[in-house]
């Protein structure tokens, strides 16, 4: 299919959102195919810019970047504005003649993903091969779209998940529909469905990472079963996914061509995301840096690289885009080992889900295994040591702390707070003077007033 005829297709969802939907349901718009075949529907899977793009805004809202008060025109410019209320807690972070795009991109994925199911189900084509692969696909892609969302605009997963408003769930492609906000348990549950009905569907590996897989599923799973609490599950899954795909890069292999130039090419590390041994799935994330790293590293994000840990040479820059020195830290944003642009799944995020629920299960030798492997490959060999300890507490605040390492800049962290507050960790956010709380309302992100105004059965979360 050509290029054209892909980005036609793409186009679809956001056609949708404009103007009046009688008027497009009585004119089909010229040029635009309206997908019937398999091929139609591979493409619509292949627009990167629709299925690809996942949430960006959390990144700002958490204790790993700051702001410095110099810096603050600039990154209203290139991050923007909304980055900007979003990193200040502010009761809205967009107005009401506002798009919020983490909120928008979602739903015109999970609209397309939506007509693929509905359409893979009325197709008449014999290659059901391939309308497996597809609805598998797609069902990942949504169950991964709507974990991103209810994460955000919704409190955590609690025992009174079957109370608290989580987010709209459309499970057919309605243009009309003006839904309200299922529980954060029904979404949850929804999510568990398609991802257990995917794994049957799909090949074990990708074809490219952008695409999803078992492997991709049962990740996704073991995170969710992570969020929820249920860490049996979540080992499982965790177990699972690893026996696919367990590769970790050790960073003792990279180097920088130019030992000076952080922000040249890196030695030893695939520039192809199809290359990336440990990327499960591919989401496209935004960069927290920005063009000339307008936010930076806080200072105690930074304080936890120790010495020899390879992640803070292979993940920093002292350095901007123009090569002058920044007041602190800056997060590195190209050519960088963290993979900040990738908001999906990799090997090892899986290593250190396991190793929390083998904490959590007081399954101790397991968790060190866990931990262990993944710290040899991220400290020098000369550094390294391995931790040992019979204590459950101590070895799960072990796990939490190199989940911050890790998996820093990637939209985690929000989540992680969120959820490790629930247990009573206490854990605030500085801007400033301003100290935003643990539980505080405004951790869960406002539903876009501009929503709210065209669909009056939304409620908004309490600020």
């Amino acid at each position: 299919m050509s290029l054209c005829k892909i980005f036609k297709l793409a186009l679809i969802p956001a056609l949708l959102s404009l103007g009046s939907c009688d008027n497009f349901l009585d004119v089909v718009p010229k040029g635009v195919v309206i997908p019937q075949t398999l091929a139609d529907y591979e493409a619509l899977l292949s627009a990167p810019l629709v299925v690809t793009r996942t949430s960006n805004n959390a990144i700002y809202a958490t204790d790993e970047i700051i702001l410095p008060e110099a810096n603050r025109a600039a990154a209203g410019g290139y991050p923007g504005r909304h980055a900007v209320n979003t990193y200040d807690y502010l009761p809205e972070h967009y107005d009401v003649s506002e798009n919020d795009e983490d909120w928008n991109a979602a739903y015109k994925a999970i609209y397309t993903f939506n007509t693929v199911i509905q359409g893979i189900a009325d197709n008449k084509e014999a290659d059901q091969i391939k309308k497996n692969r597809l609805k598998g696909e797609s069902l990942v892609h949504r169950a991964f779209t709507y974990l991103s969302l209810v994460n955000q605009y919704a409190k955590h997963y609690s025992s009174a998940a079957s109370e608290d408003l989580g987010v709209p769930l459309p499970l057919k492609p309605d243009i009309n529909a003006l839904l309200p906000r299922s529980t954060v348990a029904e979404v949850y549950r929804q999510i568990e469905s398609d991802l257990l009905e995917s794994i049957g569907l799909l090949p074990e590996s990708p074809t490219y990472r952008q695409r999803p897989s078992k492997g991709a599923a049962l990740g996704l799973l073991a995170r969710m079963y992570l969020y929820e609490g249920n860490w049996e599950k979540s080992f499982d899954y965790a177990n699972q996914t690893l026996a696919i795909n367990n590769f970790v890069y050790d960073y003792n292999t990279f180097s920088y061509a130019d030992p000076n130039n952080r922000r040249g090419a890196l030695n030893g590390y695939p520039t192809s995301m199809n290359d990336k041994k440990h990327v499960i799935f591919n989401k496209y994330l935004l960069k927290v840096g920005a063009l000339d790293f307008q936010f930076q590293i806080a200072p105690a994000q930074y304080a936890l690289y120790k010495t020899g840990d390879l992640r803070e040479l292979f993940g920093t820059s002292p350095k901007g885009y123009t090569s002058a020195l920044l007041a602190f830290q800056g997060v590195l944003e190209t050519n960088g080992a963290y993979e900040y642009n990738n908001g999906g799944v990799t090997t090892q995020e899986i290593y250190l889900i396991r190793a929390e629920a083998a904490a959590r299960l007081n399954r101790i030798p397991e968790a060190l295994e866990s931990l262990n492997y993944l710290r040899q490959r991220r400290f020098t060999t000369a550094t390294f040591k391995a931790l040992a300890s019979n204590d459950k507490n101590e070895v799960l605040d072990w796990v939490l702390n190199e989940r911050r390492i890790e998996l820093a800049f990637l939209c985690h962290r929000l989540i992680d707070i969120k959820r490790l507050n629930l247990e009573g960790r206490n854990i605030g956010i500085n801007r400033g003077e301003k100290v935003i709380q643990p539980n505080a309302p405004r951790m869960v992100f406002p539903i876009p007033a501009k929503n709210i105004s065209v669909n009056p059965n939304l409620v908004q979360n309490p600020r």
